[in-house]
């Protein structure tokens, strides 16, 4: 069988989906380094702070980078950050992988499966949560900050990942009916 290009298409976007978790996987024991150098180094982190853990050696940076991810939790803007950026990987792998999904069935060619539609739903679901960290962070960086926290990237991540958030779940609705009518189709066939 001759595959289409879509079908091409779907599978080096699975492949490079596929490219981002494990991206992302390698990151995670970051997160915590990261939010506590936020919070605690002026003009944000660097590549060398975030390095710096590992200047001596191996061991002694593995160690280093545990002291330092269980200190982040003890400040409260650092906890918070890294809070919600613990949200967001958990969410954007969520994401990710139900987007594998999609795509592996427009890569068997079969794209009017109900499987789409509820993976639609659990993206948009994801996509929700990812809203309401954001808008809990903003408040947060709100009430400590002042206004200056509503121009900050997480303010925008809010209607953003919202509108994404309906945007799944409309296509979710779509993709069910789609696969409703095919079913109907097939049957008087």
């Amino acid at each position: 069988m001759i595959r289409t290009p879509a079908q091409k298409i779907a599978d080096a976007l699975i492949c490079l989906s596929i490219l981002a978790l494990i991206t992302e996987a390698f990151l995670l024991p970051w997160i915590n380094a990261f939010a506590y150098f936020q919070a605690n180094v002026a003009g944000g982190p660097t590549l060398e702070h975030l390095m710096a853990v590992f200047s001596y050696d191996f061991d002694d940076g593995l160690g280093n980078l545990l002291r330092i991810s269980l200190e982040s939790w003890s400040h409260a803007h650092s906890a918070v950050l890294a809070l919600f950026l613990w949200l967001v990987s958990i969410c954007g792998a969520v994401i990710l992988i139900q987007g594998i999904r999609i795509l592996a069935t427009v890569a068997d060619g079969t794209p009017f499966s109900p499987k789409n539609a509820a993976s639609l739903c659990r993206a948009g679901q994801a996509c929700f949560v990812i809203a309401a960290g954001a808008l809990g962070r903003t408040m947060f960086t709100l009430f400590r900050e002042g206004s200056a926290a509503l121009a900050s990237y997480t303010a925008l991540l809010v209607p953003l990942f919202a509108m994404a958030g309906l945007l799944c779940l409309v296509m979710s609705a779509l993709f069910r009916q789609a696969a409703e009518i095919k079913a109907e189709n097939d049957l008087t066939i």
